[in-house]
C-alpha cells in the first residue's frame, strides 16, 4: 500500500485516525497502542518481511531506552546523595553565607522533586 493509493486515502487513514480519535477519547495509552498496530498493519501490507524488522528495532530500542533510564536514575540518586551531605553536613565552606546555604538546598529540593 502506498500514501498515494486510494486505499491508503479512503480506508486505512480514515479508519486509523477513527480509531485513535475514539479510543483517545477514553485512553491514551489506547490510542497509542491502536497507532502502534496501524503501523504494524500498514508494514505488513506493504511487506510482512519488514514487520519482523520493526518488532526487532522496537524492541532493541526499549531495551536500550530502559538501559539508560536505570544508569541515569542511579547516577542521580549518587549525586543527590553528595550533595545532601554537603548541604546537610555541619561543616561549613569557608566564605559560604547562610543565604548561599538556603539555595543550595532549595535547589536540591527543587530538582529532586
Amino acid at each position: 500500500m502506498l500514501f498515494n493509493s486510494y486505499s491508503f486515502i479512503f480506508l486505512f487513514l480514515p479508519l486509523t485516525f477513527a480509531g485513535m480519535f475514539w479510543l483517545g477519547r477514553y485512553s491514551h495509552r489506547l490510542a497509542a497502542l491502536w497507532l502502534g498496530l496501524a503501523s504494524l498493519t500498514f508494514y505488513a501490507v506493504w511487506d510482512s518481511r519488514f514487520v519482523l524488522l520493526l518488532l526487532g528495532s522496537i524492541a532493541f530500542n526499549y531495551g536500550a531506552g530502559y538501559w539508560i533510564g536505570l544508569r541515569r536514575a542511579a547516577d542521580a540518586s549518587k549525586q543527590a546523595s553528595k550533595q545532601a551531605s554537603k548541604v546537610f553536613s555541619g561543616s561549613r565552606d569557608y566564605g559560604q553565607s547562610d543565604s548561599a546555604r538556603l539555595l543550595q538546598i532549595h535547589q536540591l529540593f527543587y530538582r529532586f522533586s
